[in-house]
């Protein structure tokens, strides 16, 4: 409950909205409110709505798919090209993000605010070529990795975020996701998310993330550059992987201590590897 709510505001631009939220430290947006709401912050007083900014659109191209910040995640999922979008990584990864009835309601750019550790999405995004909007109250355009390394400074600056722009894979490239959890559906304990473009018979561009193994979702850069352009076989893939693992630092719980997670980021990567690059083989 959001007991000391005073003010309601629904700003029709995002120069207002921002202009709203940064004037009060005790403002916040809100998107779908599930996450706001479920936290009943009792210092809370003034509430700006997205409803009407203009953000809830996604937009298809050539080029790749934009995606507005209020867009829900069901939105994404059952949308014709965002959903299908790089063998449907964006939208197998919001599945795991939240029940159904909770993903009609949370949108991309408040899971993106508050994702944690294991983050599906953000884990998926790492891997994809993608970039992020956000307003303070200019616009920025940023890599989404750099977005995710800068996430909590941003925050502190209360940016909006307005859209993420996924650019279109070309043909002869593939996308995976491997999850762990208590069950099927279950939020991920880890995560593990692989890109790989097949050129010659080779991994051109590599892209691998993993989630629940360290304080955020990973870019796994030192075994990428270790395969890239690489033919692939089960042990260089599992050789390539201590390099990067050795830098994380997963904290457990009672979902999964840490070596646990640090287990399974090992054998979900070596899996979401393979698979992408089998995949991209088969196309290729």
């Amino acid at each position: 409950m959001l007991r000391n709510v005073k003010v309601y505001k629904r700003p029709t631009d995002i120069e207002e909205a921002v202009a709203l939220v940064q004037s009060n430290p005790n403002a916040v947006y809100i998107g779908g409110g599930a996450w706001t709401v479920a936290q009943g912050d009792p210092q809370l007083e003034m509430v700006v709505d997205l409803q009407a900014a203009g953000l809830n659109f996604i937009d298809s191209s050539v080029d790749g798919v934009r995606i507005g910040a209020t867009v829900t995640l069901q939105a994404i999922i059952d949308h014709p090209d965002a959903g299908t979008l790089a063998d449907g990584l964006l939208a197998r990864a919001a599945g795991y993000t939240q029940s159904r009835n909770l993903r009609e309601q949370g949108t991309l750019g408040g899971t993106l605010i508050v994702a944690g550790p294991a983050d599906p999405l953000t884990t998926a995004l790492l891997v994809l070529d993608s970039d992020i909007r956000y307003a303070d109250p200019v616009v920025h355009t940023a890599p989404f990795a750099s977005f995710v390394a800068y996430r909590d400074r941003l925050i502190k600056t209360r940016v909006l975020i307005t859209e993420v722009h996924v650019k279109r894979p070309p043909a002869r490239s593939a996308a995976t996701f491997e999850v762990v959890g208590r069950s099927p559906k279950d939020k991920p304990i880890v995560c593990a998310a692989a890109y790989i473009t097949v050129d010659e018979g080779l991994p051109a561009v590599i892209r691998l993330a993993v989630g629940g193994a360290d304080a955020k979702p990973a870019r796994l850069y030192k075994t990428e550059h270790l395969l890239k352009g690489q033919f692939l076989t089960r042990e260089k893939v599992a050789s390539a992987l201590p390099v990067s693992l050795a830098e994380l630092n997963p904290v457990g719980d009672f979902r999964g201590s840490a070596e646990y997670r640090m287990e399974m980021a090992k054998v979900l990567l070596q899996r979401a590897i393979w698979g992408a690059w089998e995949k991209g083989r088969r196309g290729a």
